[in-house]
């Protein structure tokens, strides 16, 4: 639906991609990361088959083995083969967490004019946090969507502030100083936001469809009319990088449009932020 969406609005991603971006070079996903998604893609893939293709890549294999075995996933058992975590996961849990993993390898972590790496996979690995734990509660079969979709949607940022130079590096530093929301900042200063030029990234990189929508429509900043985004998605969007940045907007959502009490929503974002560490760790 994105790239139809995008169709329907004459808009050529990787045009619009260029645009923005100049003379940047979009980072490219291992050649291990593509060959997992294939076989996951596969109509002839089967746990196993999926299986050995992730323990081709012994870097893959152990981040996806610590990511089961986190508390973010609180496994019943511990979980000791990539086998054994492909079972647990699902196809579309599995494809999930690799793309994330690919993503999280691919962004640049080098720092830039308003951005840091460690600062910006705290809040985000926050939010995959919070987003994942809203998800069990509200809808759980959004469970692993959430996690990525939450985790991966400011992925523009960082090759925003490594490629358009001053003038986004002001708007992040304007961001970070509590002066308005970054896609508000955005749209003042330029013709687009993070969200618009993650959904270009998502077309051009042909990410799933549902995780494409998910993080082109997390904030409410453009017609998403047609795009499915998971609420749980949405709530965890409002958290910014500071420890109490947009708790309370999360919290009256929270209450308003899925009717959860407001110590329930405290309790898990509680939850979340023990585990962020953690996931922050293995992504930055």
């Amino acid at each position: 639906m994105v790239l139809g969406f995008l169709r329907r609005r004459r808009v050529d991603p990787e045009a619009e991609l260029r645009k923005v971006l100049g003379e940047y070079q979009l980072p490219a996903f291992r050649g291990t990361v593509l060959r997992i998604l294939e076989e996951i893609r596969s109509a002839e893939s089967s746990a196993r088959s999926i299986a050995e293709a992730v323990a081709l890549d012994p870097g893959i294999s152990t981040r996806l083995l610590k990511l089961v075995n986190s508390p973010a996933y609180a496994s019943a058992r511990p979980i000791d083969t990539v086998g054994q975590a492909v079972a647990m996961l699902g196809n579309s849990g599995v494809e999930s967490l690799v793309l994330s993993i690919g993503i999280g390898a691919a962004l640049p972590g080098a720092p830039a004019p308003g951005f840091e790496a460690s600062r910006f996979w705290a809040a985000a690995a926050r939010r995959a946090a919070t987003g994942q734990a809203l998800a069990q509660l509200i809808e759980p079969s959004t469970r692993a969507l959430s996690f990525s979709a939450s985790l991966l949607e400011d992925m523009a940022v960082p090759l925003l502030a490594h490629s358009v130079g001053s003038r986004y590096s002001e708007v992040l530093d304007a961001w970070h100083q509590g002066e308005g929301e970054l896609y508000a900042l955005e749209s003042s200063e330029f013709n687009w936001t993070h969200a618009s030029v993650a959904s270009w990234l998502c077309s051009t990189w042909h990410l799933p469809e549902l995780l494409s929508e998910a993080i082109a429509a997390h904030h409410p900043c453009e017609d998403q009319s047609e795009l499915r985004c998971p609420i749980a998605v949405r709530l965890s969007a409002c958290l910014g990088e500071e420890d109490d940045q947009g708790v309370d907007e999360l919290v009256s959502l929270a209450r308003d449009e899925c009717g959860l009490a407001e110590d329930r929503v405290l309790e898990v974002l509680e939850g979340a932020a023990e585990q962020a560490e953690e996931l922050s760790l293995l992504f930055g």
